[in-house]
């Protein structure tokens, strides 16, 4: 009897999951990074603001951080929608 050839497998590896905490770091990394640095304070001082009681010029800072959510947020729709 002849002898079967041994056929040479590649060894597959397993697929790596990430981590559900991974997962959120990486969101919010990006997320910041994406913001820069105006978001990050317009939403830091307006917290400081309205906790001390300038409910005005917390608006003025909250509107700051709006304003660059709302520009990331339109970057995405146009990019969703090129694709």
């Amino acid at each position: 009897m002849a002898r079967r050839k041994k056929e040479k497998v590649t060894p597959t590896k397993p697929v790596v999951k990430d981590s559900k905490l991974k997962s959120i770091f990486n969101s919010i990394k990006s997320w910041v990074i994406g913001n820069g640095i105006e978001g990050i304070l317009g939403l830091t001082v307006g917290l400081i603001l309205w906790t001390l009681g300038y409910k005005i010029y917390a608006g003025i800072s909250f509107g700051v951080f709006i304003t660059r959510n709302w520009d990331l947020f339109k970057n995405w729709i146009l990019r969703l929608s090129k694709v």
